[in-house]
């Protein structure tokens, strides 16, 4: 062989070589498969949409070895829009549900009906959460005995604190709005100073963003770190791994904040 043939062999080897290659899943015998999004009018598009897309990159990357359902929940089959009501001008994205809060309760929600419990349960937050949330609240609530895990994004943890089920429990939530929120949960531990918080089953994260990588702590957590790192050097993200590490805490002179 030439060595004119050789040299774009030699140029590749070291990139070849330095290939981060896809990490088996560590944990193979608890995975949840069952993963449920409720929304609600006014949600924060990237408190959604963010956590979404490391969840489907993991479906995808690793569906030989694991398999995940999404259901979309919401009080009616109507698109639920990131909108704010009266806001002129029609900027805004619509996902439409797969069941509602009243046909998942009944069991007599749209096929596929075989899916069984919810084990995951994300929350976004976004202006929606300071309207009336009655509803939601009360869903969270009734089906949280056989939900696993729950995950909340920004103000989504208001809904959760609303519930009773944060009371002495550790959470977080969004810091440019943590004076109003942490109002809705005056039993909360609240953590001033965190990017995300883990107690027990529940994620809770800070502001819009930090949805992105507190589903990376959970894929860590559940699916093992090479996992959640693989994910995000194919996303090209630069990941936040010290939940600790929360520089808006002291922007926003949340009181507490170190």
């Amino acid at each position: 062989m030439r060595l004119s043939g050789v040299a774009p062999l030699l140029a590749a080897l070291p990139s070849a070589l330095g290939r981060l290659s896809q990490p088996p899943i560590a944990n193979t015998t608890k995975l949840p498969t069952h993963y449920g999004l409720l929304l609600f009018p006014h949600f924060q598009a990237l408190d959604v949409f963010g956590p979404l897309d490391v969840f489907n990159n993991l479906a995808m990357m690793y569906k030989n070895s694991t398999t995940m359902y999404l259901s979309v929940l919401s009080k009616t089959m109507a698109p639920v829009t990131t909108g704010m009501t009266g806001l002129p001008g029609s900027f805004e994205q619509r996902i439409v549900p797969t069941t509602t809060f009243t046909e998942y309760l009944n069991g007599t929600r749209p096929p596929p009906t075989n899916l069984g419990d919810i084990e995951v349960l994300i929350i976004p937050g976004g202006g929606g959460t300071r309207s009336n949330m009655t509803e939601e609240i009360a869903f969270v609530k009734q089906i949280y005995p056989k939900v696993k895990y729950i995950i909340t994004i920004c103000t989504g943890s208001t809904i959760v604190s609303r519930t009773g089920i944060l009371d002495g429990r550790k959470a977080t939530t969004n810091k440019f709005s943590w004076a109003w929120a942490v109002k809705q949960g005056p039993k909360v531990n609240w953590v001033p100073t965190a990017r995300w918080v883990e107690d027990g089953n529940i994620f809770s994260s800070s502001g819009v963003s930090a949805g992105i990588d507190v589903a990376y702590a959970f894929v860590s957590r559940m699916y093992g770190e090479p996992v959640a790192n693989y994910l995000a050097q194919a996303a090209e993200y630069n990941r936040e791994t010290d939940p600790h590490h929360d520089p808006f805490s002291t922007f926003w002179e949340v009181p507490g904040s170190t």
